[in-house]
């Protein structure tokens, strides 16, 4: 019997080695997916479709176009068909209308069978509790899982000169954690200023990849149909929803670009 208590010993250790070469096989299996489909959300001005014009390397979604719909385009980047979906965006300080929300959703079904990743783009800038519960609630319409799928992707970190976004992220506190616990701290740097052939891009896009190895797939389409339930009507259905095309993000980083030097931040996670 004791000779057979190393190998006892041995086989439990091995268990977590094990399971870390099976996360890197799948790792590896993901490398170069043919197919990447990916869906934006975010507030209505933080640079959310400019992300996605970035991604495609041209002007495909109108930057001063109403926001009541979802936008889908395509294009092949670095060898993969790459699909975007632009979705309505959200206000700071204003109710999202009912209409607005059932939207949102509808954008998960726009990219059959499913998006490998929803991008949450957030600009760099004073981060507050009342941005974490906007977050939430406009997320949590996806359902729970949908968390496994998201990248946070971080705009106009330019004005960041002499501050590094590891640095930016401590420094925003709990709220801004809270985020990017929910999404397993995967996040992304991006510079919408540069168009066409980029690397970043390139990142960005293995970064999927790389979640879709470990999530094993993508949001499923079952996901999105449980969140189809009528999201909680909290405002007020008699405003015009007009007026919501006018107010941005308070708080952006183009409010902190006065108080910052502005330095290119080649950083990206």
């Amino acid at each position: 019997m004791d000779a057979t208590r190393p190998q006892h010993t041995t086989a439990a250790a091995a268990g977590p080695d094990e399971a870390a070469k099976k996360k890197a096989a799948a790792a590896q299996a993901a490398i170069h997916l043919p197919e990447v489909r990916l869906v934006v959300l975010g507030w209505r001005w933080p640079g959310k479709s400019l992300t996605g014009n970035t991604l495609l390397g041209r002007e495909e979604f109108h930057l001063e176009r109403a926001a009541e719909f979802c936008v889908k385009r395509q294009t092949e980047v670095l060898g993969r068909e790459v699909i975007v979906v632009d979705t309505p965006g959200w206000f700071s300080a204003q109710d999202t209308p009912p209409s607005y929300k059932e939207e949102l959703v509808r954008g998960a079904s726009l990219s059959p069978p499913g998006p490998h990743a929803f991008l949450l783009v957030i600009p760099v800038g004073m981060f507050t509790e009342v941005d974490r519960a906007r977050i939430e609630e406009h997320v949590s319409l996806f359902g729970e899982n949908v968390w496994k799928h998201t990248i946070v992707v971080f705009t106009w970190a330019e004005v960041l000169r002499k501050i590094s976004i590891e640095r930016y992220i401590r420094r925003e506190g709990k709220d801004l954690q809270w985020v990017l616990e929910k999404c397993k701290r995967r996040y992304f740097v991006i510079n919408n200023c540069i168009y066409g052939e980029h690397p970043q891009v390139g990142r960005l896009m293995e970064k999927v990849e790389r979640l879709v190895a470990e999530e094993g797939g993508h949001y499923g389409q079952e996901e999105a149909e449980k969140a189809k339930k009528a999201p909680e009507e909290n405002q007020n259905p008699a405003r015009d929803v007009r007026e919501l095309g006018a107010r941005p993000k308070q708080n952006s980083a183009l409010s902190l670009s006065k108080a910052m030097e502005v330095d290119p931040l080649s950083t990206v996670i």
